[in-house]
């Protein structure tokens, strides 16, 4: 059967336009039928992913209730594979669409005729690979799977990834896993070394602001630099300039360089390390914008006015001189507690920026913006031991930088849309009315005000975020709403930012971490400064191609987020594994009719199975309470819990509640 990539309306509907199957031939099709102008599913026939247990599974459709499969019917069948079956009240597989496992990571154990291969993640069958003479007991193997069969898969060696004492084997395990592109670096920093940079001529190719007073903020162990500011007050308006590493300059379409940068589309930020997208010689040190340095850059040069409106502005090609490397740490030093930067121009230069800062975000709030508190977890690592947990709030200084970012994406955006050249644009949609209905149902159940306006109007939504800040149900509430927005993604239509409450929006300002912003500065070279010789062609060229380029982006950004996620529930139970027994305060995030979820005050997010660790159970799904025998827990409910598992392996952490804790309290208070 031949591949063919099907949205979303037409799994739901069972049907497909025929002019989209070209030249497939599908009249003889036993599965299939034809009802002009559309190729239809039998009625008997259902495709869906399989939800494998151990002796049963559960065909999951859309908009369709699930089909109950007899374990021994899934014979060569495996967890989250897409399968087509026929007969709903007596199921049989007919084959297998699409393999969920297509790789294996496995450790190798020697054992007394040859190597065992273990997994991770339980699969339950017998890896068959053949020998090879670079293993040793200890390895630890990406493989391909060739065939799946009811006993063994069998396979062959892509790559040794490393050994079990390597001290970052297993960070090396999540990023295999999740099978993310690792080029020759060899080759790459071959390509770089024949890079040549004339600054002379480049000086008469571009404006030169090295006489500009330009900086950086940034964080303090950050050293991809792509970002600069410059500012100043006036005629009444205020002068921004965004200036972003010229990244296209170095990584040139066709380049092995340029290759590579598609494949892995941004950069993996994780606990402690960091996979650029771009090879550390571009990213730190051509491209970055070093203090004293000078750098390629473009630059979005704004006159804003005192309501937040861009008034004029203006694309520029350029090369500055950053004359300070400042971090976010010092920047909050002198906000909150009037620490002097390295000199008083820049004390004054940061006032500045706070005051254009407070206008924007006043014009972002006034036009709908949904600002989430953001919160993210890190890890205080020494010598690949966890040493402490902590969730980090944003400030001030981190704001100013966000705020002149997206008002220089958005002049660039709305420049692109005016102009019609096709370009690559940040968008995000509308929520979906249903899970948004859901959303404000929980919301309103935990005791915030909700105004039924909040369906068409994001302000409203601003409003009700606004309205549990610095309080108890704050995270509860923010999450909540929060999943159910869509996500953003890359797209060659322009359709606007929801979040943001923006028209125009694209990413122009981070091209050493995302290849989106690189491809960007492309089209603005190639179109808008006509600096391509055969000017039609790359019309054609960007027109046929970006959004495959979009696509591929926004895929590999949920990727990356996937690992980054991964790599710190490794970080938060390698932290809690000799913690077995200790008790920690909390708070009930989410409940399931399995058990609810509940987050540490340090960040850690673990399970409470409640039906393991209680003999009466029910969980009202409209009250969002949950009653453990004579206990009611509710969504949000501060409560002390005990670490009872902790599992390495599978990444996961179960807790129990210190009931014993919440009965002695009980007594005092009667």
């Amino acid at each position: 059967m031949n591949n063919i990539y099907l949205k979303y309306h037409e799994l739901k509907t069972r049907m497909i336009h025929e002019d989209k199957l070209e030249n497939i031939n599908l009249n003889n099709d036993p599965y299939i039928y034809y009802d002009q102008p559309y190729y239809k599913l039998k009625d008997n026939v259902f495709i869906g992913s399989i939800d494998r247990k151990e002796n049963f599974g559960f065909l999951r459709q859309i908009d369709s209730d699930d089909i109950y499969i007899d374990g021994y019917k899934l014979k060569n069948v495996m967890h989250n594979d897409v399968i087509l079956i026929r007969d709903e009240k007596d199921p049989k597989v007919e084959f297998v669409l699409t393999r969920n496992l297509t790789e294996i990571i496995a450790t190798v154990k020697k054992v007394k005729k040859g190597y065992r291969y273990y997994t991770d993640r339980d699969i339950n069958r017998n890896i068959i690979l053949e020998n090879d003479e670079r293993i040793v007991e200890g390895h630890v193997l990406r493989l391909k799977v060739l065939e799946i069969r009811e006993n063994e898969i069998t396979t062959s060696l892509i790559e040794i990834i490393g050994h079990i004492n390597d001290p970052d084997i297993d960070i090396k395990k999540i990023v295999a896993y999740h099978k993310w592109p690792e080029p020759d670096m060899k080759k790459l920093e071959d390509e770089i070394s024949n890079i040549k940079i004339d600054y002379d001529l480049e000086r008469l190719k571009r404006h030169d602001l090295t006489n500009e007073f330009v900086f950086t903020i940034d964080g303090a162990d950050a050293k991809d630099l792509d970002d600069a500011i410059s500012i100043k007050y006036e005629n009444g308006n205020y002068h921004l300039g965004v200036h972003i590493a010229d990244v296209s300059h170095f990584v040139t379409e066709g380049t092995l360089l340029d290759e590579s940068a598609f494949e892995k589309a941004t950069s993996v930020y994780m606990a402690n390390k960091v996979i650029p997208m771009l090879p550390p010689k571009l990213s730190n040190d051509l491209c970055s914008l070093n203090p004293d340095e000078e750098k390629l850059t473009l630059s979005c040069l704004m006159e804003i006015d005192k309501s937040g409106k861009v008034v004029a502005y203006d694309i520029q090609k350029t090369i500055i001189k950053s004359s300070y490397r400042l971090t976010y740490d010092s920047v909050n030093d002198y906000i909150y507690d009037n620490i002097s930067l390295e000199n008083k121009t820049l004390n004054k230069k940061i006032d500045l920026m706070l005051e254009l800062s407070d206008i924007l975000k006043t014009m972002r709030k006034k036009r709908g913006e949904i600002e989430f508190d953001s919160e993210e977890i890190k890890f205080h690592i020494v010598n690949n031991e966890v040493k402490e947990v902590y969730a980090k709030h944003t400030f001030l200084a981190e704001e100013l930088i966000e705020s002149f970012m997206l008002a220089a994406n958005e002049t660039i955006a709305f420049h692109m849309e005016h102009a019609e050249i096709p370009s690559i644009y940040r968008v995000h949609e509308s929520p979906d009315t249903d899970k948004l209905k859901e959303a404000i149902t929980k919301v309103s159940r935990l005791g915030v005000k909700v105004n039924q306006r909040i369906l068409n109007n994001p302000s409203e939504l601003q409003s009700v975020l606004e309205s549990v800040k610095e309080k108890d149900n704050e995270f509860v509430v923010n999450m909540t709403i929060l999943r159910a927005m869509q996500r953003a993604k890359y797209s060659k239509t322009p359709i606007g930012h929801f979040g943001l409450a923006a028209r125009h929006y694209t990413h122009f300002t981070s091209p050493i971490r995302r290849y989106p912003d690189l491809i960007l500065h492309r089209i603005i070279k190639d179109l808008v400064f006509a600096e391509t010789p055969n000017l039609i062609k790359k019309l054609q060229y960007y027109e046929n191609n970006i959004e495959d380029i979009a696509e591929h982006s926004s895929v590999q950004e949920r990727i990356a987020i996937d690992i980054e996620r991964d790599v710190n529930k490794l970080m938060a139970c390698k932290y809690l594994n000799n913690k077995i027994g200790q008790k920690f305060n909390g708070q009930i995030i989410q409940m399931l009719k399995s058990g609810m979820f509940v987050r540490l005050d340090n960040g850690i997010e673990g399970f409470i199975p409640m039906r393991d660790n209680y003999r009466s159970t029910y969980f009202d799904v409209d009250l969002l309470t949950y009653r453990a025998n004579n206990d009611f827990y509710k969504l949000g409910q501060k409560i002390k819990v005990e670490l009872k598992r902790v599992d390495l392996l599978e990444l996961e952490i179960d807790f129990s509640i210190d009931i014993k804790k919440k009965k002695q309290r009980r007594r005092r208070n009667r």
